[in-house]
């Protein structure tokens, strides 16, 4: 009876050693996993986080509509994503904080731009083939009295002195208005978001936030 004891106690110790080695290797397998994961993962951030020059940027078929919504001067632009269906580009300041977002969607030519600030700016389709003369071509600039003709500018004056400010329609279709307000050095202070169906307007500071919404009447 000692003898039939004593080899049942030694096989329960066999099985529970061969339970915890199997449990130290199977922890190590999944140390192994994560490690190859994380440096999976580290490696394609690394792949989309690429820096473009200027040169190579104003190739793309999406610059000059962004460059025509955003005042890129100033900023870098960094390729987050670019595979075979869209493309994003973020730009920072000198300091690295993104400012702004480019998403363009190659089989339709749809482009979104959106500013981190004020929300999005433009959606709509970009042509490539209409693209490349534009780049080359500065952006119109309605004078003081076409600018005093639109609907929202008594309310938007109201509001901001407009005097040493330079007012850029940036959008302008059936449903919204969109004007930047630059200071001398061609930085934008404010951006106005006019609701033409609903005679709404929007005045956004670009260092404070949003400081009016309310109807134009």
């Amino acid at each position: 009876m000692k003898k039939i004891f004593t080899t049942t106690l030694s096989a329960v110790l066999l099985t529970t050693g061969s339970f915890g080695a199997a449990n130290v290797l199977h922890t190590d397998k999944v140390e192994a996993a994560a490690t190859k994961y994380e440096s999976s993962y580290s490696n394609h951030e690394a792949r989309y986080q690429l820096s473009i020059t200027a040169d190579a940027l104003k190739k793309l078929p999406e610059y000059a509509t962004i460059a025509s919504k955003i005042d890129v001067n100033g900023l870098t632009a960094k390729v987050t994503e670019d595979n075979n269906y869209k493309r994003v580009i973020l730009f920072s300041d000198a300091r690295g904080q993104g400012k702004c977002k480019s998403i363009f969607l190659k089989n339709t030519n749809n482009l979104k731009v959106i500013d981190f600030r004020g929300g999005e700016i433009f959606f709509g389709t970009v042509q490539p083939s209409e693209i490349a003369p534009e780049a080359t071509k500065p952006e119109s600039k309605p004078d003081a009295d076409q600018n005093s003709t639109l609907a929202e500018h008594s309310k938007l004056s109201s509001i901001v002195n407009v005097d040493n400010l330079n007012l850029q329609v940036i959008e302008d279709n059936a449903s919204k208005r969109v004007i930047t307000l630059k200071d001398q050095n061609g930085r934008t202070q404010y951006k106005s978001i006019f609701i033409k169906r609903t005679n709404m307007l929007k005045v956004i500071d670009t260092r404070n936030g949003q400081i009016f919404y309310g109807s134009i009447n």
